[in-house]
């Protein structure tokens, strides 16, 4: 197979490719020199929307066991991930003292991106995480983390850097765009994340209530500073209008997706009319995909909060518009019930109450919590199981009654 042939097809395996639902038609946008490898940022124009891909490759280094991806006159290529030397270099050029800096080793599970762990006297100190779907304009993840670590923010990981590029678009003045590559942060041994946590907790009958609340009083502290430091807005006609029609959008392919939610669709449309009927608080910057699984519990240091890119099926602009904070707290109300019912637990319904009621009490004390209107937050937290029923209908059926029992619950 040609060049292009063999990169399609290692592209179209990987679990950052986004096109698994329709033939992929790849072809090569650019092709950029960089340290030890080339960055080649690959079209994907099959399908509802094109899509950017970053993928850098390089020639192996002697003794590597690194997968092939493709070869050229020269010989083979690897992704440059797994080089060293490359991802080292990524490291330097955002401005990172790299002297200490003994070698690297990529993260698995990672599904959206590429997280790379560097070495510092023999112990991981620094983790990249590179962008492998391009947009234009800086990725939120960089803006919110990096504000919140220069703001000196204990909820979020120190950031050290990031690398920008840009690349032909016709579509844009000057033909051109610009957007983030990666960026650089503290690596933080030993952690858990909320989800597996939580999950734990559930099946072995164990308090989740305190660290709810330690949760609760965190993400109050990220959304004061973030309210602090990145533009606010009021909640004018316009954006309340959005959010409505956002709002109606999904039930409506509920309704048509899962007969359950049609049957409630009645209510669900009253309480959004109820809570659009109501004073919203000023918009701002928000997590925008909040949920356990986004929190890491430091040993004997507490919550921080990451991945801060937004909700993934959104377009990227519209992630950093302001928006409501009360949709971050919904969020994470929610992980509490998925993480009772897929506890297994008889009694999952009043642990996850539990649970929420501490992260609510804790969060509303806080420094920085934003006001909580309870018809405001129901109308969200619907919102959310609307979409989770319409995700689980189409993925896991037989998740399906976590999301139709927190519709009812909310409805209650």
């Amino acid at each position: 197979m040609s060049f292009t042939a063999d990169l399609s097809v290692w592209v179209s395996r990987q679990r950052w490719f986004a096109g698994k639902s329709h033939d992929p038609r790849l072809r090569i946008l650019d092709a950029q020199p960089t340290r030890e490898a080339v960055r080649y940022l690959v079209m994907d124009d099959a399908g509802s929307r094109p899509t950017l891909y970053h993928v850098p490759l390089a020639r192996p280094a002697a003794g590597t066991d690194a997968e092939t991806v493709a070869s050229d006159a020269s010989g083979p290529l690897i992704d440059a991930a797994q080089h060293p030397p490359f991802t080292i270099g990524l490291l330097a050029d955002m401005g990172v003292d790299v002297e200490r800096v003994r070698g690297s080793r990529v993260l698995t599970g990672e599904q959206s991106n590429t997280s790379i762990v560097f070495e510092e006297d023999d112990r991981p100190t620094i983790i990249l995480k590179l962008f492998r779907t391009l947009h234009h304009g800086e990725n939120p993840d960089v803006t919110v983390q990096r504000v919140l670590s220069d703001a000196g923010s204990p909820y979020v990981p120190r950031f050290f850097g990031n690398l920008d590029a840009q690349w032909p678009d016709i579509g844009r003045p000057g033909g051109t765009a610009h957007g983030t590559l990666g960026f650089a942060q503290e690596f933080l041994p030993g952690v858990r994340d909320g989800w597996s946590i939580a999950l734990a907790a559930a099946r072995a009958d164990t308090d989740f209530t305190r660290a709810s609340g330690e949760l609760g009083a965190a993400v109050a502290g990220v959304h004061g500073a973030l309210r602090t430091h990145l533009e606010t807005m009021p909640a004018d006609a316009e954006s309340v209008g959005a959010t409505e029609v956002a709002w109606r959008r999904r039930l409506s392919i509920a309704m048509s997706e899962v007969p359950a939610v049609a049957a409630r669709a009645e209510a669900i449309a009253s309480a959004y009319d109820d809570a659009l009927a109501r004073p919203w608080p000023r918009l701002q910057r928000i997590h925008g995909d909040l949920h356990l699984g986004q929190v890491l519990a430091v040993p004997e240091d507490g919550w921080r909060i990451i991945d801060f890119e937004g909700e993934p099926l959104r377009p990227m602009a519209e992630r950093a518009i302001p928006d409501l904070a009360t949709r971050d707290v919904a969020g994470m109300l929610r992980s509490f019930d998925y993480a009772g019912a897929v506890g297994g637990r008889d009694d999952a319904a009043h642990w996850a109450a539990a649970c929420r009621a501490a992260f609510l009490d804790a969060y509303t004390r806080a420094q920085g919590a934003v006001e909580l209107d309870d018809v405001v937050l129901r109308a969200l937290v619907l919102d959310k199981a609307v979409y989770e029923a319409i995700y689980e209908a189409r993925n896991r059926p037989d998740w399906l009654p976590v999301p139709l029992a927190g519709i009812d619950a909310a409805l209650a």
